[in-house]
């Protein structure tokens, strides 16, 4: 993100100093005397002549680098097993029990998504269910909540699975 904001700053400022000279234009400005500045950043003094701008701006490289990647798994979808998928008999909010096992080798967090779908096949809703600090090869059960009000059949289904190594 910050080397976008700084090539876009860099295109801007650019753009600005060539929107400032006419190159159709050529000018030539009288030599004087020289002036002292007795201030840093006093204006010049009455006939001084203005200081001239280079006569090509640098060019900027067109493409900007890419961001790295954002951490995470993708390959974490078979860590999640969906074990159970509910409407809620006092609430009838949809929730779908899983069961994650770390496959990897490494102590993790997970973040899982599940959608529900009623039985016309609309997506009524979506749960979200969380672990953190998951050793591997440990296995926890856990449950995504959805909170809209649903009657009748449903089913579930894991979106997305996303695992982070723990610190």
């Amino acid at each position: 993100m910050r080397r976008t904001t700084l090539a876009i700053t860099a295109v801007s400022l650019a753009v600005l100093g060539l929107a400032a000279c006419d190159p159709s234009t050529t000018t030539s400005t009288p030599t004087g005397p020289a002036v002292e500045a007795t201030t840093a950043g006093a204006p010049p003094a009455p006939g001084t002549p203005a200081p001239t701008l280079p006569a090509a701006v640098p060019t900027l490289p067109t493409a900007v680098p890419s961001l790295p990647a954002a951490p995470g798994n993708a390959d974490a979808t078979g860590d999640v097993e969906l074990t159970s998928c509910d409407v809620d008999a006092t609430l009838h909010w949809p929730s779908a029990q899983l069961k994650v096992t770390n496959r990897s080798s490494k102590s993790s967090n997970y973040m899982i998504q599940v959608e529900f779908v009623d039985a016309a096949g609309t997506r009524i809703g979506e749960g979200l269910a969380a672990t953190n600090n998951l050793a591997a090869g440990q296995a926890a059960t856990l449950k995504a909540q959805g909170a809209v009000e649903t009657k009748g059949k449903i089913s579930c289904k894991v979106t997305n699975v996303t695992r982070y190594a723990s610190l």
